[in-house]
């Protein structure tokens, strides 16, 4: 499970749209697409109504500034990718959305030219426009998703009890079932875990422990001056609630002024209350320590790799399939973000075929503008060609 989003966090908004270039048309008419010449020339629009959506094919001339971006950095993440992408039975789904029985985003045979390619290409976006096809899911909003993003904290800790260090980060509990609803938040604060080996890590600060479950990964500031990594373990199988959604529902604040920074602010006004506030979100990470992460790689995702800064985001995994590439483009509090990603992580806050949380990495930098971001923008995922036309019909 990625982290979720500063902003997702903050509050649970609802399914947001992806997008996607145009050869086929699943009944949205196109949005906030910038139309470009010279397209890859294409069959007749197709519209297609699936399960709780619809889909668009679109064209490399839709995404606004393809043509100038810089593809090398998700071409590398392509590859590594592959190796799990693979991996999937030849005529399985590799998973996402399906249309008429057909995975959209297709099956391990889809996906063995493209990733044989990907280990040798030059022109890289001539690759990906030789094997891969844009396409859009969201409905009549087609094309427009809501964007969060998300970023790995640092925190002070220590591996031993004592001192500021009073709060701890669990391991994972050898009685966690799948599925079965286990100890909720508020019990588990209260000491239900107590005692039986499981603390990791000893944190100075039970907001910055709250966080961390918030985002799923992070790094460890120790006294000896070394930085240990932790990641995601599992989690207690209850339902994730946005403590930002409770101070609106508490008329605390209003729905446009939740972020990250005000939640903070109330917190620091209203101690007495912060464990109330806390507690109405029952669920509870467990983490392990991830010694194999050197300082320059990002934390692990979903999808079983290190996420790449500003080049991965998170996705519900029922609509798009984890490893895919996927096209961004919306505006940032550090500037217009247009660049192709891969869904390498998921998280609960991230509901819906329109709504995609956008790795910034981690750092105070990345802290700050993870936390003001909240838009709207173009979500656009690339398919293998092989796929496309087996739900859509020949690429003319």
């Amino acid at each position: 499970m990625r982290a979720l989003t500063c902003l997702a966090l903050a509050v649970s908004l609802s399914a947001c749209a992806s997008k996607t270039p145009s050869p086929a048309v699943v009944a949205i008419p196109q949005q906030n697409v910038q139309p470009a010449p010279a397209p890859i020339p294409v069959s007749p629009a197709v519209v297609l109504d699936v399960p709780d959506d619809q889909v668009q094919a679109l064209t490399f001339a839709d995404l606004r500034g393809w043509p100038d971006g810089d593809h090398l950095p998700a071409l590398i993440a392509l590859r590594n990718a592959c190796e799990k992408i693979l991996d999937a039975p030849a005529d399985s789904s590799i998973g996402g959305q399906a249309i008429g029985g057909q995975p959209l985003f297709g099956t391990g045979m889809d996906w063995s030219q493209p990733c044989r390619e990907a280990s040798v290409a030059v022109d890289i976006p001539a690759y990906f426009e030789k094997w891969f096809v844009p396409v859009a899911l969201g409905g009549s909003q087609n094309g427009t998703a809501l964007f969060t993003a998300y970023f790995e904290p640092e925190l002070r800790g220590s591996r031993v009890r004592g001192g500021p260090y009073q709060h701890p980060l669990y391991a994972r509990p050898d009685d966690l079932e799948s599925g079965v609803p286990y100890f909720d938040r508020t019990a588990i604060d209260a000491g239900a875990l107590a005692g039986r080996g499981l603390e990791l890590f000893w944190l100075d600060d039970p907001i910055d422990s709250f966080f961390l479950h918030i985002q799923g990964s992070g790094r460890i500031a120790l006294p000896d001056g070394s930085v240990a990594r932790v990641g995601f373990a599992g989690k207690n199988n209850h339902s994730y609630k946005a403590i930002g959604r409770t101070l609106v529902e508490w008329g605390e604040m209003e729905l446009g002024g939740v972020s990250k920074k005000s939640i903070e602010d109330w917190i620091d006004a209203n101690p007495a209350r912060t464990a109330e506030l806390l507690g109405t979100n029952p669920s509870y990470v467990f983490f392990t320590e991830r010694e194999e992460l050197t300082a320059d790689l990002g934390p692990i995702g979903s999808f079983g790799q290190p996420l790449p800064s500003q080049r991965a985001i998170a996705i519900d995994r029922r609509y798009y399939a984890l490893g895919i590439p996927m096209w961004v483009d919306f505006d940032s509090p550090v500037g217009p973000i247009r660049r192709l990603t891969l869904a390498l992580d998921t998280g609960g806050a991230i509901k819906g075929s329109r709504r995609a949380d956008f790795f910034f990495g981690s750092g105070k930098k990345a802290d700050v503008a993870a936390g003001k971001t909240r838009t709207e923008g173009q979500l656009i995922a690339l398919t293998p060609r092989t796929a496309y036309e087996r739900v859509f019909g020949p690429i003319s």
